[in-house]
């Protein structure tokens, strides 16, 4: 197989090269967006090892925040909610899923936690269409924008 060669642009330079290291120019700049790399490298120096402080809030991981909404889920089953388009429904949780109803009847899917998950990952949304692609997608969109799931979290 020819050695692979991959055009790159650095500061409006074209270059190209197959050198894997040379392909990561320009990676470190958002580890230096809250600190400057010599104010890091003095940091070191002066062995004060506490970090920057970086002015916007820290996140929690994405698995925390998943938790987290799951268990609100899990407390407000059977509650009534209401889609985007104000039908109403309801749902309950099952071993790692959901079923959703509407007017009583169980909607014939199955939405799994996993693509709760993935939704939650997502968000905060702004339209259905962002989650297209998973199970149930008005309802879980639905679900995950009402305030008593959401919580704090978006």
């Amino acid at each position: 197989m020819d050695n692979l060669k991959i055009k790159i642009e650095v500061e409006g330079k074209h270059l190209e090269d197959s050198d894997p290291v040379l392909l990561m120019l320009g990676v470190g700049k958002q580890l230096w967006e809250h600190e400057p790399g010599d104010r890091f490298v003095e940091r070191l120096r002066s062995e004060d090892v506490t970090a920057a402080p970086i002015s916007r809030r820290a996140e929690p991981p994405a698995e925390a925040v998943a938790e987290s909404v799951w268990r609100r889920i899990e407390s407000q089953e059977g509650e009534e909610f209401k889609t985007v388009r104000q039908l109403p429904f309801t749902y309950s949780v099952e071993g790692a899923g959901l079923w959703f109803f509407r007017e009583g009847r169980r909607i014939n899917r199955k939405l799994t936690r996993s693509q709760a998950n993935e939704a939650i990952s997502r968000c905060p949304l702004t339209a259905t269409t962002e989650i297209k692609d998973l199970m149930d997608y008005p309802y879980l969109f639905a679900l995950l924008m009402d305030p008593r799931i959401r919580g704090e979290a978006w």
